[in-house]
């Protein structure tokens, strides 16, 4: 093999993978010249956030004359996208946002493919687990006018980046320092990844073991969360000259309370104390809705005095104490998020399509289901078997992650690739944890879900190489001349 071989071997890969991209890009382009960005509920706080940056409102918080004040309930990082869009192209600012949302989704998506190949898999299977990413929810959170995009993207890019260092053994500090900035932005879509980061740690720390010495990884460990952590302290820094108070988001004073409301129907018990949120539990709680707890959050506004920051850290408190206090009624209401569509994530192209329908028009014109095709519709044949086709794949897949992950961990002990797997399976489960005990939703499992996805081809490739090793016959130990021995006579 010549010197110049690998170089254009390395280089028609570079093409294939470019070209893909392109291919990427255009369809995304042309769902968004057909549909629009897509306004989803949540919108309306981020254009509100972003129109109060631009006029400077942003600044002041009115913590007496609202009981979820905006600028404090949402983080400042996509509104400041939003508001960059507008000044750059006010009439079509939308359109630039999204736009930005396909530039990083496209880098994600290059990055799962590095990841792949990391990994040890072939070309094509690698763009496969790529396109498997890039045909999932996060296609159609592209599209959206929400922050779940760039939260997703940023976040994937930095898993990748610290798998990628496991696998080549080699922890660059400058790369490690970049997929912490990128877990920082990640922190300022969406507050949240805070404590998703936590679930980070053991990735992050197989990632710098390659480095010689203990304070020589310290170091490089640093680098990986010292961004997310000055971040967070310079949020609440800014906070407390805004309210008094160093928080990041009082988002929790709607999103624990909102589970309080859902467990409260398996323990007629549960607002039964005297406080001011169980006195308001029983007065709203009908329906067991989101609306209740914005509705109840008004309620200890304007009838109890309480402000938004009171309410955030007391309904904290009785998030924590119902764990405590009712265990059962609120482990059923964790328990009560899974569902067979966690199994269906990984590959999930037809489900996209849908989502893509339902997100613009809001119908999914019953695309590649069977009650279309029991109505006559029989075009939509192809499409049911290739729904249901998709299904099975993605529950291979991610039952190979989930399943066979710790089992290779405990036959095979700590290696390069068992270490890396073993850090994004228990990246996944962090997260998926961190919901289940609030909300879970397929977009909040979307910065995790690349991981999955690779790791669970590589898993069924290491099934399907043990298989084969074990069907292949042992040959027989080879007897000399006529087979006559010494002790034959």
């Amino acid at each position: 093999m010549s010197a110049a071989e690998p170089r254009a071997v390395r280089s028609s890969r570079s093409l294939l993978l470019a070209g893909a991209l392109v291919a990427l890009f255009a369809l995304k382009l042309s769902v968004l010249l057909a549909f629009g960005p897509a306004i989803a509920p949540d919108s309306r706080d981020y254009i509100g956030y972003a129109d109060q940056i631009l006029s400077g409102a942003f600044r002041h918080v009115d913590l007496a004359g609202d009981a979820l004040p905006l600028t404090l309930y949402r983080p400042i990082g996509y509104p400041a996208v939003i508001a960059a869009a507008k000044l750059i192209a006010p009439a079509h600012w939308a359109g630039l946002v999204v736009l930005f949302h396909f530039a990083v989704s496209l880098a994600a998506t290059a990055m799962v493919y590095r990841l792949a190949r990391a990994f040890g898999l072939g070309l094509w299977i690698s763009l496969a687990a790529a396109a498997a990413y890039a045909a999932s929810l996060q296609f159609v959170v592209d599209q959206a006018i929400v922050s779940d995009s760039l939260c997703a993207s940023t976040l994937t890019i930095a898993i990748c980046l610290l798998g990628e260092t496991i696998l080549r053994r080699e922890p660059r500090p400058m790369m490690l320092l970049a997929a912490g900035a990128l877990i920082a932005v990640s922190f300022l879509m969406r507050d949240v990844i805070a404590y998703v980061a936590l679930g980070l740690v053991p990735l992050a720390a197989a990632s710098v073991a390659g480095a010689k010495g203990w304070p020589r990884r310290t170091v490089t460990l640093a680098l990986i969360f010292l961004p997310l952590i000055g971040t967070y302290a310079a949020y609440a820094g800014w906070n407390r000259a805004r309210v008094g108070a160093a928080v990041v988001t009082t988002v929790s004073q709607w999103s624990l309370l909102d589970p309080l409301v859902r467990a409260s129907r398996y323990d007629p018990t549960f607002f039964s104390g005297d406080g001011a949120i169980a006195q308001t539990g029983r007065r709203v709680v009908r329906n067991y809705t989101l609306d209740e707890s914005l509705e109840a959050n008004k309620i200890l506004h304007w009838d109890y005095g309480w402000n938004a920051l009171r309410i955030a850290r007391e309904v904290t408190r009785a998030y924590l104490r119902a764990w405590i206090d009712h265990p059962t009624a609120m482990t059923r209401h964790a328990l009560g998020f899974f569902s067979e569509s966690q199994l269906h994530q990984a590959v999930r192209p037809t489900e996209t399509v849908r989502d893509v329908l339902l997100w613009n028009t809001g119908n999914d014109q019953e695309f590649a289901r069977e009650a279309a095709v029991r109505a006559g519709n029989w075009w939509m044949i192809p499409a049911v078997i290739a729904h249901r086709l998709c299904e099975g794949l993605s529950t291979v897949v991610f039952a190979a992650f989930l399943l066979l992950t710790p089992l290779r961990l405990m036959r095979e002990g700590v290696s390069v690739e068992t270490s890396a797997a073993a850090g994004l399976w228990f990246a996944y489960l962090a997260c998926l944890a961190l919901h289940a005990a609030v909300n879970i939703h397929p977009r909040y499992l979307l910065p995790v879900l690349a991981g999955s996805i690779v790791v669970g081809i590589v898993n069924l490739r290491w099934l399907v190489t043990r298989y084969r090793a074990r069907s292949v016959p042992t040959p027989a130990p080879a007897s000399g001349g006529s087979g006559v021995t010494a002790n034959s006579r």
